[in-house]
């Protein structure tokens, strides 16, 4: 069974065990296969600046990933997903997608209709999973100097 936890500062061991399970996510995102407590506590600092839900994702006593979402983006007044990052030894079995719908579930609970995500244009899993369940790719930004696909799901 899946469920979320709160992702607080103190809990920075697991997220960097998460983060550095996927190098190839972390090369296309901070430019580093490898992160630190500092990129970590950047993130941190961010999401509180963002109102941002931090969320450590568990199956049983197992913490498996983590997602990141603001309910409300002050650009656009809709749901986005931030951070959405599964451990490497936990993927291929069904779990983002069981996460997702759980998340889903939360965002649909606020009275929200839609969400958004930005995908690395170069992650073509990443867009790939987030096509099969529903997603569109409504345009495509630059961030933090590298090319993104802004999608977007009616929920």
């Amino acid at each position: 069974m899946i469920s979320f936890e709160t992702n607080e500062i103190n809990k920075w061991k697991i997220e960097l065990e998460i983060m550095n399970s996927n190098p190839s996510y972390n090369q296309m995102s901070k430019s580093k296969s490898t992160i630190n407590y500092d990129d970590i506590l950047s993130e941190y600092d961010e999401s509180k600046k963002l109102n941002t839900t931090r969320l450590l994702i568990k199956q049983g006593n197992n913490y498996i990933g983590l997602v990141d979402y603001c309910i409300n983006n002050p650009s656009d007044n809709t749901p986005w997903i931030s951070l959405f990052v599964i451990h490497k030894k936990f993927q291929g079995s069904g779990n983002s997608h069981e996460v997702f719908e759980l998340l889903e579930s939360l965002v649909r609970k606020e009275g929200k209709t839609k969400l958004h995500l930005a995908v690395h244009k170069e992650n073509e899993k990443g867009l790939s999973f987030w096509s099969r369940i529903g997603f569109n790719k409504v345009k495509v930004i630059i961030f933090e100097g590298k090319p993104h696909y802004c999608l977007e799901k009616d929920i």
